[in-house]
């Protein structure tokens, strides 16, 4: 029990690591493409992504939003019992795709619950 625990702190900490690379390199090109002239890719997406950009995603990525389309809204919690992964772990990935634009995400209370936008709601409502 001891050495499962242990093991479980080290992927943790293993965790946030990766996290906190990704937020820097997320930081890095916004700047990049701010100098360059172009809107950071964060700015998201007007429409409901097409399924070639979904397509595109990394597995982890597209793991997360396929079951996103299927239940509509999840906290993260939702989506690791869907997906059989760690909850970090499709916290980690639902926040990417927000940050990409391909999902968004709302606090309710406690909860912090993501979705897909649906785009007539966006146009018009």
């Amino acid at each position: 029990m001891l050495l499962m625990i242990q093991t479980l702190n080290s992927i943790n900490e293993k965790l946030e690591t990766i996290l906190d690379l990704n937020a820097k390199l997320l930081k890095i090109n916004e700047a990049l493409l701010e100098k360059a002239g172009k809107k950071p890719f964060s700015s998201g997406f007007r429409r409901e992504p097409d399924a070639m950009a979904i397509l595109n995603l990394p597995l982890a990525l597209r793991k997360t939003i396929m079951v996103l389309y299927k239940i509509e809204k999840a906290t993260a919690d939702d989506l690791a019992l869907e997906t059989k992964r760690l909850r970090a772990v499709e916290s980690a990935a639902a926040n990417e795709l927000v940050r990409m634009g391909f999902i968004k995400k709302k606090r309710e209370g406690r909860e912090v619950y993501f979705f897909i936008e649906d785009p007539e709601e966006t146009e018009y409502g």
